[in-house]
């Protein structure tokens, strides 16, 4: 029997080991795969399986901070993933420049005021204005700057062609650059 998000949430918030295990059977392969993207070819694989493992730990014990209005509790789970694998990663291999996120490097190269981006302080107002994104857009800048999958991936998964796939990329970036520039400015609306 599946069950529902805010059964998962409620039950998370009260460490019911139910709720624990019916979300590791829905979640894993997500975040298993998520965090295998990052941290490939970096660490071992039971680095990666002690990652997603805190992944859970972390989702156990933090899931009080979880905002429904903010996005999915398996988005929440997601960007949890991404940010435990990164730390990983950091701190594993210290040493290599190439642990830089995929969205930062390439938002970077667009102008300065991508670095909101990633910037914690902004970190909310970006994800509510990622919310607010076309639906098949919003599915594609998730699919690249989260879920670490190659333009032709999207494509295929999507049904565009990848140049289509960039156009709308760039598309996106751009306007949630404008979006950010007001939010700076003005704050979200």
């Amino acid at each position: 029997m599946e069950k529902s998000e805010e059964w998962l949430v409620r039950g998370m918030s009260e460490q019911n080991p139910a709720a624990l295990e019916s979300l590791m059977d829905l979640y894993a392969s997500n975040i298993y795969g998520l965090v295998h993207r990052i941290l490939q070819g970096a660490v071992s694989r039971e680095d990666i399986e002690e990652c997603v493992s805190d992944v859970f730990a972390a989702a156990w014990n933090r899931t009080a901070e979880y905002e429904p209005r903010r996005g999915s509790y398996k988005t929440w789970l997601l960007i949890l993933a991404k940010y435990k694998a990164l730390d990983y990663r950091r701190r594993l291999r210290p040493e290599t420049r190439s642990g830089k996120m995929l969205v930062e490097t390439e938002l970077m190269a667009e102008t300065d005021t991508e670095q909101i981006v990633l910037d914690r302080e902004t970190q909310e107002e970006f994800l509510a204005l990622i919310d607010r994104l076309e639906d098949k857009d919003r599915i594609i800048f998730y699919r690249r700057y989260y879920y670490y999958e190659s333009v032709e991936e999207i494509a295929a998964a999507v049904g565009l062609t990848a140049k289509a796939v960039e156009n709308r990329l760039y598309r996106a970036r751009k306007k949630l650059k404008e979006q950010m520039e007001t939010v700076r400015t003005e704050g979200i609306s």
